[in-house]
């Protein structure tokens, strides 16, 4: 990523400092590129927030962190056995407690909305889940 699209990337979404130091600390190596695709394979749409979305970050940068030493002396297919298997392991339970937080928070902005056009709050969680929460760059 480009210097200048980092300052956007900072700019956009400087209240997400796991977005941030993603694309800062590992923009440049192939392995973010590697684990986007276990995820696309996995779960089309986790970058909606129906899915991963604004929580994804946090996600990807957790099995980055936590195999960091591992990755240099890996080949592409082990990493990316790995990256699979991490993803397997705990996709399910980061997007179940992603939704809790997300649904709880949309039910209270719901109950404040006055401009919104959803009829229930059913409906302002579903529009909300359409929604893109992870920039992919």
């Amino acid at each position: 990523m480009d210097t200048k699209e980092l300052e956007n990337l900072k700019e956009e979404y400087e209240n997400n400092e796991d977005l941030i130091q993603l694309y800062e600390e590992w923009s440049e190596t192939p392995y973010l590129e590697e684990i986007f695709g276990v995820l696309d394979e996995r779960c089309p749409d986790w970058e909606r927030e129906s899915e991963l979305g604004s929580w994804a970050a946090e996600f990807i940068l957790d099995i980055l962190l936590e195999h960091e030493d591992e990755l240099e002396g890996m080949v592409r297919e082990e990493r990316t056995d790995m990256f699979r298997e991490e993803i397997e392991e705990r996709y399910a339970d980061f997007r179940s407690c992603h939704q809790f937080a997300r649904v709880n928070n949309l039910s209270l902005r719901f109950a404040e909305d006055k401009e919104t056009k959803c009829a229930s709050l059913e409906e302002y969680v579903e529009e909300d889940g359409r929604r893109l929460g992870f920039p992919r760059k």
